[in-house]
């Protein structure tokens, strides 16, 4: 099953007979109801196989689901605009489709805010709810299984349909314009900059729960240095700071289990010179690993020490092993060693006593650096 996410306009109307298409019309009809049965009597009589009727009669939506090669067994959800013309006309488009292909999982979802009247309340509300219906889509069926169709619907919310597919690796696919071709919009293999945003969790945290906060306090988490980088991710509304779309989306990824940024001392910097010249030692992509999954950190865990201390080791039959602590949200990599210097710090002093003398001598140790500073 493939669980397609579409956009969803007034195309179903564009062969309306009736002199105007709008609120007015759709109230002398009935109401919604019977507005969304009268636009499907107007073009439900063509066929999605004749190739003509799809990009002259049929609907936008209609024609990038046909072109991208919908089943019966498939979902369709279809985001509708709040309006009345909106939500009539992608009534018409999934009438069509449940008598298209029996059987297919076809629904509605009204997004509240997104209209085109008010510029303030569809970037803040009608883009955030957007996103938020689309992301539960996607974590309930999983990327894989999803597929990003903005042919349909407001031009503007394209792009933050792309960047949806971009950072969750979803498919994202377009028929342009009045063309029969179907694009192929960049799912490009990036990732937010998790060390950078990880200090501002807890700032992000507290606008989504509390809609805003007052820019005092904003200015006091964020260094005015800083401020520029993370525009993007915050609305101001007088004395208000609200977060964006943007920043909605960053909240989403972030609050989601990410173990540890990692961070290595100046003395493991060192000594990583000297593991990765061993064949088998690959201490940046190890550390890497560890530090985005709990359970992989759990896993590789070998000698514990005092003071939170403890030592890393890869496999049964590896030669490395990595001397770590945590401190909030950093994985903090104290030193990096083969089997047999491991070996005889263990057989020198007690572990306690190891862990001690670290923290007496810890100017040695510092500074630590982010490790994508790395390039070894």
């Amino acid at each position: 099953m493939t669980v397609f996410l579409c956009t969803c306009g007034t195309s179903a109307a564009k062969n309306q007979t009736d002199p105007r298409f709008n609120v007015a019309w759709i109230d002398d009809q009935g109401g919604i109801e019977a507005a969304s049965r009268k636009l499907y009597d107007g073009f439900k009589h063509h066929s999605i196989t004749d190739e003509a009727a799809l990009s002259r009669y049929l609907s936008a939506e209609i024609h990038s689901l046909v072109r991208l090669g919908v089943k019966n067994s498939d979902r369709i959800v279809l985001f509708s605009s709040e309006t009345k013309d909106g939500q009539a006309c992608a009534n018409a488009v999934k009438l069509y489709l449940d008598s298209q292909f029996p059987g297919v999982d076809c629904i509605v979802q009204i997004v509240p805010g997104l209209q085109v009247k008010d510029s303030k309340k569809f970037r803040t509300e009608g883009v955030i709810n957007f996103m938020k219906k689309v992301l539960h889509e996607i974590d309930g069926y999983g990327n894989s299984q999803c597929v990003l169709n903005p042919t349909g619907g407001f031009k503007s919310l394209v792009p933050y349909t792309v960047l949806i597919g971009m950072i969750k690796g979803v498919a994202a696919k377009y028929i342009f314009e009045q063309s029969s071709e179907l694009l192929d919009l960049p799912s490009l293999p990036i990732e937010f900059a998790r060390e950078r945003l990880e200090p501002l969790q807890s700032l992000i945290e507290r606008i989504n729960n509390e809609t805003s906060v007052k820019r005092i306090e904003w200015e006091k988490a964020i260094p005015y240095d800083d401020r520029v980088n993370f525009a993007s991710i915050f609305e101001h509304d007088n004395d208000d700071v609200t977060l964006s779309s943007v920043g909605f989306l960053v909240w989403n990824e972030i609050q989601k289990p990410r173990a540890l940024v990692p961070f290595i001392s100046r003395k493991a910097t060192d000594e990583m010179v000297k593991l990765t010249q061993l064949a088998t030692c690959k201490p940046m992509e190890f550390i890497r690993r560890v530090s985005a999954d709990k359970q992989q950190l759990e896993n590789a865990r070998h000698e514990q020490w005092s003071n939170g201390f403890f030592w890393l080791k890869p496999g049964a039959h590896t030669r490395d092993r990595y001397l770590c602590s945590i401190a909030g949200w950093r994985l903090l990599v104290w030193r990096m060693t083969d089997h047999d210097e491991y070996q005889e710090l263990l057989d020198k002093n007690h572990a306690s006593d190891q862990a001690n003398s670290i923290i007496r001598d810890r100017i040695h140790y510092e500074p630590f650096f982010r490790m994508e500073l790395y390039s070894i």
